[in-house]
């Protein structure tokens, strides 16, 4: 059983492409690598258990159940995995029809960060321990034009 405080959801810019000058001609492509801005690393820390849970996956399903992106009984833990870094883009994606200007290529993804208080164990082996997760949900993408002026609030 797990019970979550202190969460936080939300979207973080990870990689960005160098600026393409396009003509707005039907189907530019963007095909420049990504550049890496950040690496937020999946992760389940716990007091007690020598840093790391070994009970991990029932952690991870237990988050999945309480943002909403897993149900009891799922075989499955959690989109990200202890250690593993988010995926990087090679090369950048799509095409871009009728855009006209520098357009730099951006990629994201949605980090949740949470402290959790968490039981470990069965019976009277049951142990009661606190942590921190970091994992991710879903990454996502766009383009933006360097002529756009940015807001107070972009």
């Amino acid at each position: 059983m797990s019970s979550w405080f202190d969460s936080r959801r939300r979207w973080v810019l990870d990689e960005v492409a160098e600026p393409r000058h396009v003509t707005g001609a039907e189907g530019a492509e963007f095909t420049e690598p990504m550049r890496r801005l950040r690496t937020d690393m999946a992760s389940v820390r716990t007091e007690g258990t020598g840093g790391t849970s070994q009970d991990y996956d029932a952690v991870l399903l237990a988050l999945g159940i309480h943002v909403g992106l897993a149900e009891k009984g799922d075989d499955t833990s959690f989109p990200a995995e202890p250690g593993k870094y988010a995926p990087a883009e090679n090369a950048g994606g799509g095409r871009i029809s009728g855009a006209v200007g520098h357009l730099v290529e951006l990629g994201s993804v949605q980090l949740i960060e949470t402290d959790l208080r968490h039981s470990c164990g069965h019976g009277k082996r049951r142990e009661q321990t606190v942590g921190h997760v970091v994992s991710r949900t879903t990454a996502g993408g766009g383009h933006i034009r360097c002529e756009t002026p940015l807001t107070k609030h972009a």
